[in-house]
């Protein structure tokens, strides 16, 4: 099972944001939109890193005086790992495990093509499978 399956039957939709956005206006967006990541591009749509709702509340719970001031730019992680349409998603649920996050870009010829969640793999297993719970899914994953 490929991730492009996933994006497929998910939808392809992915938030994305300027550096020079205020850190409060992608924090009411995630709010709105219920996400828990937004990638961050360039003007001409490179992907520079992401933003996640952990890199907002440690900026939070450090910076509570200055929230207002702070900027995309000023929090957004770097270097970010993606992965391909033609990845395996148990693979890819393997590298998210093992680095401990939860999301991950898939990117195409430099293009964005969707975000895919640890969420989103374990449901995607649950339908194409008779597993019916997430803990059901994680051990025939072999995580447990």
């Amino acid at each position: 099972m490929s991730i492009g399956e996933i994006i497929r039957t998910k939808g392809n939709e992915v938030l994305t944001s300027l550096p020079e956005t205020s850190v409060v206006d992608i924090a009411r967006m995630m709010t709105d939109r219920r996400v828990g990541l937004v990638v961050v591009v360039s003007q001409g749509g490179r992907i520079l890193g992401v933003i996640s709702e952990r890199d907002i509340v440690r900026a939070v719970a450090i910076n509570q005086d200055h929230i207002a001031d702070l900027k995309v730019e000023d929090l957004y992680t770097r270097d970010v790992q993606t992965c391909l349409p033609t990845d395996d998603a148990r693979d890819i649920m393997r590298v998210m495990h093992e680095g401990r996050f939860r999301h991950m870009p898939v990117v195409m010829h430099g293009n964005l093509k969707g975000l895919v969640s640890v969420g989103d793999i374990l449901e995607y297993l649950k339908e194409q499978s008779e597993l019916h719970s997430d803990s059901e899914v994680w051990e025939e994953l072999n995580f447990l």
